[in-house]
């Protein structure tokens, strides 16, 4: 049996074609953009089916239902595709980069949990907004990004989803024969206070264990009253600090927290300050000295937050401190003159004839040939200031057919 099943396979797929090595990541791209303009074409159609109830034509009780039988989906995915089809329909300029390609689905869901969350302010604003997703390939930054638009445009809002989040809060201990299982949920702001008190102290050369472990000794220090408060830093803008306007407003680790959530931590932990001033800049307090200070290396840690290489978004404390002009060559240690390269790429840098110039926010990277790597995603236009132009459907068909097309694979 298993051998008819195998050589109908070889029938169905038949010769893999070849595909130079150079062009493997360019294919993949292609045949990801297909699939995301498929789920898109999917998610219209499921609309249509749940508009029409064509569902009931075979017996379902609902467009979930039918999902979860006739293509064997997960209940969960198959609410969160039913969900995603209806929300679509309120959401037009999202739907139609959806359709081109442009954005992923996980950018599509981002958005769309901004629409539910502040429907007028995000049809006021949808055009800007996809144009930022457009510009933010991460779905993480993008969520916070998001995030920061609706502390702006619905606050109360915001507090009261806040408020529900932490009223969620558990916390569960079950023995588990000879072991302890704990397991538990909290909001943002004892969330992050927690990973503060649990992040261990870097190993002794002679220390073995791993993080993990470390992180549970950490825990039986912290009960037993072994360790100080939690160390926490957080980045915010001068305008947030000094006169409370919507600003920078987050952990050294891009959690978003608002500036009411920043004072609350505050008064009970031992808390540090990286105040941005114009151009999004940290303030610069670096030395003519070779090492990297720790003022200096949290200034960097703050505007760069993950690895600058293209591509890379491992967190500041996986990453180096990297010397743009190396210091023998006359380079500062200064916060302008350095950046994060996380320890793979700070090798090819140094030990494998890459190289980047420029300076943090315009860097350009070369490869061991000289050749110049650029990445796809920065064509894409930059993320929109709030209250700029507004673009409309027109224009941002232009945008999509001229830049991010041709990047993402030609429609097959």
């Amino acid at each position: 049996m298993f051998d008819r099943y195998e050589a109908e396979m070889a029938d169905y797929l038949g010769t893999p074609p070849e595909i130079e090595p150079a062009d493997l990541v360019d294919e993949l791209d292609a045949v990801l953009a297909r699939i995301t303009r498929e789920e898109a074409k999917a998610a219209e159609l499921l609309s249509q089916v749940i508009e029409t109830e064509a569902y009931r034509r075979n017996g379902y009780s609902s467009a979930t239902a039918l999902l979860k039988h006739r293509n064997s989906m997960h209940p969960n995915a198959a609410s969160q595709m039913v969900a995603r089809a209806n929300n679509l329909t309120n959401a037009p300029l999202v739907a139609l980069a959806y359709s081109q390609g442009a954005i992923s689905t996980a950018q599509v869901d981002s958005l769309l949990y901004a629409s539910e969350t502040a429907p007028e302010p995000f049809s006021d604003e949808e055009a800007g907004l996809v144009e930022m997703a457009l510009g933010t390939p991460f779905v993480q930054e993008l969520r916070k990004r998001l995030n920061y638009w609706l502390e702006c445009v619905d606050e109360d809002t915001q507090a009261q989803q806040r408020a529900f989040v932490r009223e969620a809060r558990s916390l569960r201990v079950r023995r588990d024969g000879e072991m302890v299982r704990i397991s538990g949920w909290f909001d943002a702001e004892a969330g992050e206070t927690l990973i503060a008190a649990l992040e261990p102290p870097p190993p002794a050369a002679e220390d073995r264990r791993s993080v993990a472990v470390r992180r549970a000794d950490q825990l039986m220090d912290v009960i037993n009253g072994a360790t100080g408060r939690p160390n926490l830093t957080v980045h915010v803008s001068a305008e947030s600090l000094f006169s409370g306007l919507p600003g920078l407003s987050e952990t050294s680790t891009g959690v978003f927290l608002n500036a009411a959530d920043i004072r609350r931590l505050s008064c009970d932990s031992i808390m540090h300050r990286v105040v941005f001033g114009a151009n999004s800049l940290p303030l610069d307090v670096g030395r003519a000295q070779r090492f990297v200070t720790r003022a200096i290396r949290k200034a960097v840690d703050a505007r760069d937050l993950v690895c600058v290489f293209p591509g890379c978004d491992r967190p500041a404390h996986w990453c180096d401190a990297h010397h743009i002009i190396h210091w023998i060559d006359g380079g500062e240690t200064c916060v302008m003159n350095l950046v994060l390269l996380c320890r793979h790429h700070h090798t090819l840098v140094h030990d494998n004839g890459w190289r980047l110039e420029g300076e943090p926010g315009s860097l350009r990277f070369y490869r061991p040939d000289g050749t110049e790597w650029a990445e796809r995603e920065s064509e894409a236009p930059p993320p929109p200031s709030r209250g700029g132009p507004v673009l409309d459907m027109e224009d941002l068909e232009r945008i999509w057919a001229i830049k991010l097309l041709p990047a993402r694979g030609s429609p097959g």
